[in-house]
C-alpha cells in the first residue's frame, strides 16, 4: 500500500430546482487528435478506472465510481507536455480535463528544439482498457459524527507501451472549507459530520466528503484519477 498525506478538498455543490438531461452512452471507443501548428507524433490511449468502495460497520453501504483517463506517450523529440508526468515519455490527463460536452482536452506540447504546438484530444465512447479496484472502510457512529477508517485496498498495475505503472489509493489530510461542517483527520481516521446537505428554499447545499484519491504512480511522478467519497446520505438511510 502507498499512503500519502496531501490536501483534501471538501466539495460544496449547490443544486437549484430544475431538470437534469440524459445523454445516451456511446459504446464504440475512438480517440481523435488535432494539432496546430504541427503534429508532435503522440501515441494516445484511454483507460477506464472502476473503483468499488465498501463501507462496513455502522451500516453496509457500497459505492461504485468510474473515472476515464487519457494516457499519452511522446516521441523522443518532445521535451514535456502540460499533463501529469508518469515517466520520461508517458503523461496522463484525468477525467476533468475532458469533462465537457465535446469530451475534448487541450494540451501544450513543448519540443526539445524550443517550438510549441497545441494538441486537442477528443475521446468518443467508453475506453476498452479498464482497471478494477476495491477499497474497504470501517465506519462507526459517534453522536453526530461518523468515524471512518480506511482498512485496505487492492493495488493494481497497468502496463502500457512496455512500461508498468502502479494504481493505488492515497489517504489524505482534509482542508476545512469556510462555512462548511468541521472535518477532521486523526491517526489515519476521518471524523466526518452527519450533515449531508442543507436546504434553503429552492437551493440545496450538498456536502461531499472525500476519503481517498485514486492515483496512477510512475517512476517520474503520479497522475490523479478520481476521488472516493463517503456515502453520507446513504449512510443516513436517505
Amino acid at each position: 500500500m502507498i499512503r500519502k498525506i496531501v490536501p483534501l478538498l471538501l466539495l460544496f455543490v449547490v443544486l437549484s430546482t430544475g431538470c437534469l438531461g440524459h445523454e445516451e452512452t456511446k459504446t464504440n471507443f475512438a480517440v481523435k487528435i488535432n494539432a496546430v501548428p504541427f503534429n508532435p507524433r503522440l501515441n494516445v490511449t484511454a483507460v477506464m478506472f472502476h473503483v468499488h468502495a465498501e463501507f462496513n460497520g455502522y451500516k453496509h453501504v457500497a459505492v461504485d465510481y468510474s473515472y476515464p483517463a487519457i494516457l499519452i506517450k511522446t516521441s523522443p523529440d518532445v521535451l514535456n507536455v502540460s499533463a501529469f508526468r508518469l515517466s520520461d515519455d508517458v503523461y496522463m490527463l484525468p477525467y476533468y480535463s475532458f469533462n465537457n460536452p465535446e469530451n475534448l482536452a487541450s494540451i501544450l506540447v513543448r519540443m526539445k528544439n524550443g517550438s510549441t504546438t497545441s494538441v486537442d484530444i477528443r475521446i468518443e465512447g467508453t475506453p476498452e482498457k479498464s482497471i478494477d479496484m476495491v477499497v474497504n472502510y470501517d465506519v462507526e457512529k459517534n453522536g453526530t459524527h461518523y468515524i471512518v477508517r480506511p482498512i485496505g485496498w487492492s493495488p493494481k498495475r497497468i502496463t502500457l507501451w512496455n512500461e508498468t505503472f502502479n494504481v493505488t489509493i492515497m489517504i489524505q489530510r482534509p482542508i476545512q472549507i469556510a462555512n462548511a461542517p468541521t472535518v477532521e483527520f486523526k491517526n489515519g481516521t476521518y471524523v466526518l459530520p452527519e450533515i449531508c446537505k442543507i436546504k434553503s428554499g429552492s437551493v440545496t447545499a450538498i456536502y461531499k466528503y472525500s476519503v481517498g484519491d485514486v492515483y496512477v504512480v510512475g517512476p517520474a511522478g503520479e497522475g490523479f484519477v478520481g476521488k472516493v467519497y463517503f456515502p453520507c446520505e446513504k449512510m443516513a438511510g436517505k
